[in-house]
């Protein structure tokens, strides 16, 4: 039996979401399914654009030319039905996560404290026991994030701020900023196959998706400020929880040491690894 092409331009999310799709009967008798990871650059032939009945994508600026998502929407047939999906992110749990950093999983007071030259004794104390509140405000932090995610999804008919902000105290839903955990992408991919008509996962076919591994990358769960999870009431985060962290646990103090001596001894492009054999 012929089935459609459904084309996915997305993230490393991606990945998981095709799992997902993949496992249910009837998307599988209606579409074939083709990736391509957009921050990668991965091409897009004008032959498989042109092929497109489902085009699904994470939305990417203009800056991104000839992968923009108007430069791929441009392309498509006019029976292709196109829709975005979220771009996954959250900052709750972490109001000093930052993408400007030398490190990995970057921290901002961390890295201002490193770099104005404080000793490991005092980065410590500062940012294990000092009042954090007097470098960030968690309310605003908290509502910053929400809004940016509720701004995202107006563009989407994928709705996931409610769904998230209904369970995000009582249960962790991101195993790092943009890596969402099972329950968000379930409902992520959930909120897909209706907007292309199709019915939502079953229990066999969940499990079916689950027994292949997902998420893939349970293997490093972010630790959390205890005073972030003290002022949110977070249920699963504290000064002695014991996070995964590449094949080991650790509590979050730990985890703050080895960040710290990372930095300081020079190895910042290497903190995944460092994080493995120390």
């Amino acid at each position: 039996m012929h089935r459609k092409l459904c084309l996915m331009h997305a993230n490393c999310q991606g990945d998981e979401l095709e799992t997902l799709l993949t496992a249910s009967t009837a998307f599988n008798r209606t579409y074939r399914l083709t990736r391509r990871t957009n921050y990668t650059r991965e091409p897009i032939s004008p032959q498989d654009l042109a092929a497109c009945d489902l085009f699904l994508y994470q939305n990417l600026g203009e800056f991104w030319g000839d992968l923009s998502s108007d430069a791929l929407l441009s392309q498509l047939p006019a029976r292709a039905l196109a829709v975005r999906i979220p771009n996954l992110m959250f900052k709750g749990y972490w109001p000093f996560w930052t993408s400007n950093s030398p490190i990995a999983f970057g921290d901002s007071l961390l890295n201002r404290l490193i770099d104005e030259g404080a000793p490991k004794p005092v980065i410590l104390r500062i940012y294990l026991h000092g009042n954090i509140q007097s470098f960030v405000n968690l309310k605003a932090s908290l509502e910053e994030t929400i809004a940016i995610e509720r701004q995202k999804e107006q563009e989407s008919p994928v709705k996931t701020v409610d769904f998230l902000l209904s369970r995000w105290k009582r249960r962790r839903m991101f195993h790092t900023i943009n890596h969402p955990g099972r329950e968000m992408l379930v409902h992520t991919a959930n909120g897909i196959l209706e907007a292309a008509g199709l019915p939502s996962l079953g229990q066999g076919e969940l499990a079916a998706a689950f027994a292949r591994g997902l998420p893939s990358y349970t293997d490093f769960d972010l630790p959390i400020h205890p005073q972030v999870a003290a002022f949110h009431g977070l249920k699963f985060a504290g000064p002695e929880q014991r996070y995964a962290v590449f094949g080991r646990t650790m509590t979050f103090e730990a985890y703050i040491s080895r960040y710290i001596d990372c930095r300081l001894n020079g190895l910042d492009d290497n903190f995944v690894g460092y994080l493995q054999l120390v």
